[in-house]
């Protein structure tokens, strides 16, 4: 009796690893002063779509420890990976008062929305959904906050 308890535990903690690991923000680290030839940041989304359906519409949202920050300029469909591509304009992001605002901390980074899809015989559906990931936000020109304790 006690062994399919022992199962069932060790497949909870498999299943709540695999769910972790749903959202995947590339890059991975948001640096404030970047410079460069960089367009978009992208949030990889590991959930399939329905077989037979190509996507339709989106509307997706970037949030920083539950504030909005920006919506993805566009979205597609990975049939090879069975994921999802959300881009978000990297420069806003970097820009966003809130964003310079959480300088030097981790923040957890949510990809919220839904997405519709169709068949070839015109069928459709709508999936909602919202996935995390933790983010690192750093402004190199900025100290880290550090807080010293005397004790006596």
């Amino acid at each position: 009796a006690v062994i399919p308890c022992i199962a069932i535990v060790a497949i909870m903690a498999v299943s709540s690893v695999a769910s972790a690991e749903v959202l995947t923000m590339s890059p991975h680290k948001i640096v404030l002063n970047a410079q460069g030839n960089f367009e978009d940041m992208q949030a990889v989304i590991r959930m399939p779509m329905q077989a037979g359906y190509t996507l339709l519409d989106y509307q997706v949202t970037l949030s920083f420890n539950g504030i909005p920050i920006i919506q993805a300029f566009n979205m597609r469909y990975c049939y090879i990976d069975d994921n999802f591509l959300a881009s978000f304009d990297r420069t806003a992001v970097q820009n966003h008062p809130t964003v310079i605002g959480m300088a030097n901390t981790t923040v957890t980074a949510t990809v919220a929305g839904w997405y519709s899809a169709v068949n070839s015989d015109g069928l459709t559906y709508t999936h909602d959904f919202s996935w995390t990931d933790d983010m690192e936000i750093v402004d190199p020109g900025k100290e880290a906050k550090t807080y010293e304790f005397n004790f006596l």
